[in-house]
């Protein structure tokens, strides 16, 4: 059985369900990745993401946090004329800054897997919903950390797409009671 988002007939949702959400992820380039995956996806299906995903990510440099922070103005442009991936300036423009933002924090030995752990010490946060209708959209912890990061510098981070982007790094596991990839 799987959470209701993921029954449908769609093998890339159900991939995603089953191999990847939810999982712990603590490798940087990975966090940045589905960060950005996050951003890409705000008012999408997220099915069109992952059609979507393999173009996003060579177009993005495999998401390669020291590439993505050199896009010039010229590399933006370019983004903008690839219909493979979401043509949307703001999101395209907040990757692009959250790579800097990310760089530059890195330089003073900031690690954001570190960063994104230590508010849940660790240890992932295993919520008991019995039905997906209960999942919420944002916490107080998504609103706290989206707040966060926006003091640190990083664009087109509200608490529902940090929310979703916890659930996708596996500090928040959303899977319903009665899910078999809980």
């Amino acid at each position: 059985m799987r959470c209701s988002w993921a029954t449908s007939e769609s093998s890339l949702l159900i991939a995603y369900h089953d191999n990847e959400w939810g999982k712990v992820h603590k490798d940087e380039r990975d966090i940045f990745e589905l960060l950005s995956l996050e951003i890409m996806q705000a008012g999408l299906k997220w099915e069109l993401i992952l059609k979507r995903r393999q173009a996003i990510k060579r177009a993005f440099d495999n998401f390669e946090i020291a590439k993505v922070a050199l896009f010039t103005d010229a590399k933006i442009e370019t983004l903008m004329q690839n219909s493979q991936i979401i043509r949307n300036r703001r999101k395209i423009l907040a990757i692009t800054n959250n790579a800097r933002v990310l760089l530059q924090l890195q330089k003073n030995g900031f690690i954001f897997s570190k960063y994104l752990w230590h508010f849940t010490e660790g240890r992932p946060i295993n919520n008991n919903w019995q039905f997906s209708e209960q999942v919420p959209a944002k916490t107080p912890l998504s609103a706290k950390i989206a707040l966060d990061l926006k003091k640190m510098g990083f664009n087109f981070v509200g608490p529902t797409i940090i929310y979703s982007f916890l659930q996708a790094t596996g500090v928040v596991n959303d899977h319903i009671e009665t899910c078999s990839f809980k």
